[in-house]
């Protein structure tokens, strides 16, 4: 750390970055649902129109099929909220009266086709202010005031966004939990997303690494700071690159956190600008929402299972099944399927670990196990009910084929009597000759 840092002055400005990831759902048409093409991309100019209108995941990190899959806007809607930003800014510092360092500058709403949708925020921040980060996102660390700064950036973000969609798209967001208390919990439900633009780049893996660990921290990115008991973090990093022998990035990842340590380019001397930065991560930020969407998605068919549960019925079962196994089967991607780049699928297997998807994914299978049974044993009991309204339909019709008989016998007809006697006759006799039959037939067997 200290060769990295050597050389190196006014560490205090070191821009710095914040997605705070807040899981919504919606009820509504996923058609009437809003998205915008992307508009900080620098090569805009070199595209055609039809690529500049696109939205979502164009990225050349990511494989083509999952590409189209994000782009096509059935999957997938990616809406830029540039004309908000200003109101949620100006209201949020007129509410909490309290002067903050970071920078709120963009907004945005991922909505997949589910049902589910994720509203980020993006906080502009120094290196010196990481402290008052810290202070606003970390749960066991919030004192009253930075409370009332969650409390409020919440309640703008409801009053600008939610009942905005809700006016003109029909669209209802709300947070993702049980009941209306949830709101409270959102920050610490969060995801988080930390990138910082580094001075220079890595000759080490190992440093961009324990930088990348200094941002999940929340402290200062210089800092020699470890914990060895925090064991569940994983590491993902660029290639070296062959010319200048540098590593460009690294990140750490956690259930709660993946945090960016972004190097200049290579060749280049100068870092990532602060206004530049949220482009540089926007294909991490994609990578993540993916993992996320899997993530919530595990838990929403989880929470319907137990829910079907507690009044299961045969047709309940079978769309929860369709609807279980459709997501395993269109839903999730393995690292293979997300990019030819070998670090961009060890960064998203090691989000996928992290957040106990595959975990969550094998819980589901297991349940949908259990409704196979629970829909066979239905299915069972339902037939044994048929059944026995056949066999009760079956005794009646006998029992007036009885009664009709004995009314023809006891109209004295010698007509009636005479065929009545022979067809008992003959079924009689055949019943005598098969058993006779079979009778012999099994003589000769035993003499063989």
């Amino acid at each position: 750390m200290e060769k990295y840092w050597e050389g190196v002055k006014n560490t205090e400005e070191i821009d710095r970055g914040l997605y705070i990831i807040l899981p919504l759902r919606y009820q509504g048409d996923f058609q009437k649902i809003p998205f915008s093409a992307k508009k900080t991309n620098t090569d805009q100019n070199n595209k055609s129109d039809e690529e500049r209108d696109r939205s979502g995941f164009d990225s050349d990190d990511f494989l083509e099929i999952l590409s189209i899959k994000c782009r096509s806007g059935e999957f997938v809607k990616r809406c830029m909220l540039e004309e908000t930003v200003a109101t949620v800014k100006r209201k949020w510092k007129e509410a909490v009266k309290i002067p903050f360092p970071y920078d709120l500058t963009q907004l945005q709403v991922f909505s997949f086709n589910n049902g589910i949708a994720f509203l980020t925020v993006y906080l502009a921040y120094k290196n010196k202010d990481v402290q008052e980060i810290y202070q606003l996102i970390n749960p066991g660390y919030i004192d009253d005031k930075k409370q009332e700064i969650q409390d409020s950036l919440l309640a703008i973000l409801e009053q600008e966004v939610f009942e905005s969609w809700h006016k003109e798209y029909g669209v209802q967001l709300k947070w993702f939990g049980q009941s209306e208390k949830t709101k409270i919990y959102m920050m610490k439900e969060a995801y988080r997303l930390n990138v910082a633009a580094l001075p220079k780049r890595f000759e080490e893996r190992k440093i961009a690494e324990k930088i990348a660990y200094n941002e999940h921290q929340l402290i200062d990115v210089t800092k020699e700071f470890s914990d060895l008991s925090e064991k569940d973090v994983e590491y993902a990093s660029g290639a070296r690159d062959v010319n200048d022998s540098h590593y460009g990035w690294a990140c750490a990842i956690t259930s709660q956190e993946i945090a960016y340590a972004y190097g200049p380019k290579p060749g280049k001397t100068v870092p990532i600008t602060a206004e530049a930065l949220p482009e540089r991560a926007e294909d991490d930020l994609e990578l993540t929402m993916i993992v996320m969407y899997q993530k919530y998605t595990c838990m929403l068919l989880n929470e319907k299972i137990h829910e079907r549960f507690q009044g299961i019925s045969a047709q309940s079962i079978r769309g929860l099944k369709k609807e279980a196994l459709e997501f395993i089967a269109y839903g999730t991607l393995t690292p293979s399927q997300v990019s030819k780049w070998n670090n961009v699928c060890e960064t998203y297997r090691a989000l996928q670990k992290e957040n106990g998807v595959n975990e969550a994914l094998d819980e589901i299978k297991e349940k949908i196990e259990l409704l196979n049974e629970e829909q066979d044993h239905i299915d069972s009991r339902r037939e044994s009910r048929v059944s026995m309204i056949i066999a009760v339909f079956g005794f009646v019709s006998i029992v007036a084929a009885a009664l009709q008989i004995l009314d023809y016998l006891s109209s004295g007809k010698g007509v009636m009597i005479g065929g009545f006697v022979g067809a008992v006759s003959g079924i009689l006799t055949i019943t005598l000759y098969y058993f006779k039959k079979i009778e012999n037939k099994s003589k000769n067997n035993e003499i063989i």
